[in-house]
C-alpha cells in the first residue's frame, strides 16, 4: 500500500522537482543540465505544471470549503475566503510541506497552544520555500505574528493595522493501493 499526499496525486516526482527548481529561479536549460535531460524534455514536463498546481490548490479549496479569490500557480498559493469560519484563508503547496490550509484569526493564543513549535516549523519551512527573507529576530516571533509577517511579504501586502494570525491544518492524505 502506498500513501500519496494530495500534491503527489497531481504532479509526478519529476514534475515536482522541476517545479521546485523553476520556483527557485533556475532556467529550463539549467534544470536540464542538473537532471541530465534535454531542455525540450524539461519544457514538455514543465508545460502542464501550472494547470496541475492550480487543480491541486482549487481541489484543496473545495475540500476546505474555501472560495478562491486569487491563485498563483507559479508559487503554489491560493488566497480565498472561508464562509465556514468567516475569514480569509491561504492555501499553500510546496514539495516539502505539501498542501496546507491557513486560516486568518486574531486569537493570539500561540503561547498556550500545544502545536506551537510544529506550527512555527511549518511557517519557517514555508518562508524558506517561498523565498521570504526573515531576520534572526523575526524567526523568534510567536507563530501568529510570524504568519502575519510571512504571508504579508509573500502576498506583497503592505503592513496591516491588525495582525494576520493564521492557524493551519493539513489536508487528509489520499491512499493508493497500487504499488509505486
Amino acid at each position: 500500500m502506498c500513501v500519496l499526499s494530495l500534491h503527489s496525486a497531481y504532479l509526478t516526482d519529476r514534475q515536482l522537482s522541476i517545479w521546485n527548481m523553476l520556483r527557485n529561479g533556475f532556467s529550463q536549460s539549467e534544470i536540464a543540465r542538473r537532471l541530465g535531460i534535454s531542455r525540450q524534455a524539461v519544457s514538455q514536463l514543465a508545460q502542464p505544471i501550472p494547470d496541475k498546481v492550480t487543480a491541486a490548490l482549487t481541489d484543496g479549496a473545495r475540500l476546505s470549503r474555501v472560495e478562491p479569490r486569487l491563485i498563483d500557480s507559479n508559487r503554489g498559493v491560493l488566497v480565498g475566503w472561508s464562509n465556514e469560519f468567516r475569514t480569509e484563508t491561504i492555501i499553500t503547496l510546496n514539495p516539502q510541506v505539501g498542501l496546507r490550509v491557513w486560516y486568518k484569526h486574531n486569537l493570539g493564543r500561540c503561547k498556550i497552544c500545544p502545536d506551537q513549535q510544529h506550527c512555527k516549523g511549518l511557517l519557517l519551512e514555508n518562508a524558506r520555500q517561498f523565498g521570504v527573507p526573515l531576520t534572526r529576530q523575526e524567526r523568534q516571533l510567536e507563530p501568529s505574528k510570524l504568519s502575519s509577517l510571512i504571508f504579508s511579504r509573500l502576498l506583497g501586502v503592505s503592513k496591516q493595522n491588525t495582525p494576520l494570525s493564521l492557524t493551519t491544518r493539513s489536508l487528509p492524505k489520499a491512499s493508493n493501493t497500487s504499488a509505486s
